[in-house]
C-alpha cells in the first residue's frame, strides 16, 4: 500500500482566520482539582502555561501536573490519502481543530456553530427539580438547565443571545428525557446528565461542561494532514466528594466522535496526547499499566525543585473506554509512546506515532508499549529499572486500528486523577495510585454510582429527587445570620448547604436524630443556596435558602 500525504488549500479565508482565534474557555474547580478546558479541544492549558492545578485550594499557590493535553485522530481514505488532526499547543496560531459543529455535508455552518463552553451544576439541577416538584411549574428557571445545548431545547436561543441550535434531530449534549419524547424541554422535567454508553441518562455530577469542535473546512497548520471531517463533542465533569474518596481528586472527559465525511477511513487510530509537568517539568518519569488501561507520570527523584518539593503527587490517566470497531467490539489500549516534539516534522510522523512506530517509521521498542511495569519493582520494566535520566515527558496513548464509516458515532472516555499521600515519596505515591485507580474504575463500571462500598456525597441520582418532605420547616428564609431546619415527624440526621456552583459550604452529621438543627450563614455573601436535609425515615429534602441582609 502506498500512503499519500495530501495538504489541501482551502479558500474559506474566514474559517482559516477562526483557527487562529483564541477559543472560549472554562474551568472546573468543584473539588481538589482546578482544570481549564478550551472549546477547540485544548485541555489543561491557557496557551501560556499548564492549568491542571492539584491539589487546588483557593488562595494557595497553584502548581500544575500537566502543560497541555488533547485528542489525536488519523486514518487513510480509499485513495490511500492520510487524513487526521492533532491537538498540541496552538503555538503561533497553529491548529487542526476549531470550535463548533459541522452540517450534514461535513462543513461548518455559516451561523449557529456552538463555539462556546456550556456549564451546569448539580445544585442547579436539584434546584430545578425541586422547583418543578412543589407545584408542577418552573417558577425560577436555572440558566445552566434551560441553556443546556441538548437536542430540540426550545429555550436555548433565549439564554445564548439568540443563537439557534442545529436541526432538532441532531444529537448534542446528553440529558434525561423525563417525558420520553426525544427532545430536551426543561419545563417538562428534562435535565442535563452524563451520557455514557451503557449507563442510564440520569446521573448528575457536581459540575459538567459541554463543548464541540471539529477539523473541517480549513487548512491544518499543526500537522499538515487533510481533514477527517470528524466532529468531536466533549463532556467534562467532576464530583465533589467526602474527604476519603478518590473522586475528589479526579476529573473526567468523554469524547463523542461523529464522522461527517462521505468516505470511510481505514486503519484509524485515536490517541490522547499528554505533556506531563509534575510541578517542575525537568525531572519527570512516565509509565503505564495495560491491564488497567492506565498511563501515569511521577517525579523522577524525591524532591521536585521549585514546585512540590518533597512528596510530589503522581498523575494517573485512566483510559476507561476506547472506540468501537465495525462489529461493535471495544478496542483496547494499543500503544503508549514517548513523543519528541522536534521529530514531528510532517503528517506521516503523527500517524507513525499513533500506530506504534517511531516518527521515522522504524519499529518502536516493546511493540509500542513502553514502561509497563511498576517502578517499585526492580525486575519490572520501568524508567527506574532502565536507569533513565529524569526530564520532560510527552506521551501519546492510542487505540486502533479500526474502520470509521460515514456517519459512524464513536466514544472515548478518560479520567485524570492524582495521588498524594501525606509524607509519601513519589514512588510510594505510585504504589498508592494503583489502588485509587481501581476504586475510580469501580465507579466507572457502576456508571459513577459506586459499588455500594464507597460513597460520593454530592453524587445526585436526580431522577429520584423527592419533593420537599412533609412536616419540614426552614426559618427564617430569607436568613441573615442563621436559619433553623425543623422536622415535626421524622428526625434530622444530616444537613448540607451548597451554593449554586455545587460547592459544599456546610455539612453536619448528627450522632442520632434531632428535631431541629441551626445552620450559620453569617459568613456567606447574599444569594441563593441549596439546603439538602437527610431525615430519620431515609427521606431527603431540598430547600432553597435566600441569604439577604
Amino acid at each position: 500500500m502506498r500512503l499519500t500525504c495530501t495538504v489541501t488549500i482551502f479558500f474559506a479565508l474566514t474559517t482559516n482566520g477562526l483557527s487562529a482565534q483564541t477559543p472560549a474557555s472554562a474551568t472546573l474547580s468543584v473539588n481538589r482539582i482546578k482544570a481549564q478546558f478550551n472549546a477547540n479541544g485544548a485541555l489543561f492549558t491557557d496557551f501560556q502555561k499548564g492549568q491542571f492545578i492539584a491539589p487546588y485550594t483557593p488562595g494557595q499557590p497553584e502548581i500544575s501536573l500537566l502543560r497541555a493535553a488533547g485528542l489525536w485522530i488519523a486514518g487513510i481514505d480509499p485513495a490511500y490519502n492520510l487524513k487526521g488532526a492533532a491537538q498540541l499547543y496552538n503555538a503561533g496560531g497553529k491548529a487542526d481543530f476549531i470550535p463548533g459543529v459541522l452540517d450534514n455535508s461535513g462543513l461548518p455552518p455559516a451561523a449557529g456553530s456552538l463555539a462556546g463552553i456550556y456549564r451546569v451544576t448539580a445544585a442547579e439541577i436539584a434546584f430545578h427539580l425541586a422547583d418543578l416538584a412543589d407545584n408542577g411549574v418552573i417558577d425560577d428557571p436555572q440558566p445552566g438547565v434551560f441553556g443546556w445545548p441538548a437536542r430540540g431545547n426550545p429555550y436555548f436561543a433565549q439564554y445564548h443571545n439568540g443563537e439557534e441550535l442545529p436541526h432538532s434531530s441532531r444529537s448534542l449534549a446528553g440529558f434525561f428525557d423525563s417525558d420520553h419524547d426525544g427532545h430536551y424541554n426543561p419545563a417538562h422535567g428534562d435535565y442535563p446528565a452524563i451520557e455514557v454508553r451503557g449507563c442510564p441518562l440520569q446521573y448528575v455530577p457536581a459540575e459538567m461542561l459541554w463543548f464541540v469542535f471539529h477539523d473541517s473546512g480549513f487548512q491544518h497548520t499543526e500537522t499538515g494532514m487533510a481533514p477527517t471531517q470528524v466532529e468531536v463533542q466533549c463532556q467534562a465533569f467532576a464530583f465533589n466528594c467526602t474527604e476519603d474518596n478518590p473522586l475528589r481528586d479526579a476529573v473526567f472527559l468523554r469524547y463523542k466522535m461523529i464522522n461527517f465525511g462521505l468516505e470511510r477511513l481505514d486503519s484509524v487510530y485515536v490517541g490522547l496526547f499528554n505533556d506531563f509537568d509534575i510541578g517542575n517539568p525537568n525531572d519527570d518519569f512516565f509509565g503505564c499499566d495495560t491491564t488497567r488501561s492506565l498511563v501515569f507520570s511521577y517525579n523522577g527523584d524525591d524532591f521536585d525543585e521549585g514546585a512540590y518539593g518533597a512528596g510530589a503527587p503522581v498523575l494517573g490517566v485512566d483510559l476507561f473506554r476506547g472506540p468501537l470497531d465495525t462489529l461493535g467490539q471495544e478496542i483496547t489500549l494499543k500503544h503508549v509512546m514517548p513523543v519528541d516534539p522536534a521529530t514531528l516534522t510532517g503528517p506521516l510522523a503523527y500517524y507513525q506515532l499513533l500506530s506504534g512506530s517511531n516518527t521515522d517509521g522504524s519499529p518502536a521498542p516493546d511493540k509500542g508499549i513502553l514502561y509497563p511495569g511498576n517502578p517499585n519493582d526492580p525486575a519490572a520494566e520501568s524508567e527506574v529499572s532502565a536507569g533513565n535520566t529524569p526530564g520532560q515527558r510527552y506521551v501519546l496513548s492510542s487505540f486502533g486500528p479500526f474502520r470509521l464509516l460515514p456517519g459512524a458515532v464513536n466514544e472515548f472516555i478518560a479520567g485524570y486523577f492524582y495521588t498524594q499521600q501525606p509524607g509519601a515519596t513519589p514512588l510510594q505515591n505510585v504504589q498508592a495510585m494503583y489502588d485509587r485507580a481501581d476504586v475510580i474504575q469501580d465507579y466507572f463500571d457502576h456508571c459513577f454510582t459506586g459499588s455500594g462500598q464507597i460513597a460520593c456525597s454530592l453524587l445526585v441520582d436526580a431522577s429520584t429527587l423527592p419533593a420537599p418532605a412533609a412536616g419540614l420547616k426552614i426559618f427564617p428564609n430569607p436568613a441573615s445570620q442563621s436559619f433553623a431546619v425543623e422536622s415535626e415527624s421524622a428526625g434530622i440526621t444530616r444537613v448540607q448547604l451548597s451554593d449554586l456552583a455545587g460547592r459544599r459550604l456546610f455539612s453536619q452529621y448528627l450522632a442520632g436524630v434531632a428535631s431541629r438543627v441551626n445552620i450559620p450563614v453569617a459568613g456567606l455573601p447574599d444569594g441563593i443556596y441549596l439546603a439538602e436535609i437527610w431525615l430519620g425515615n431515609s427521606a431527603r429534602a431540598w430547600e432553597k435558602i435566600v441569604v439577604s441582609r
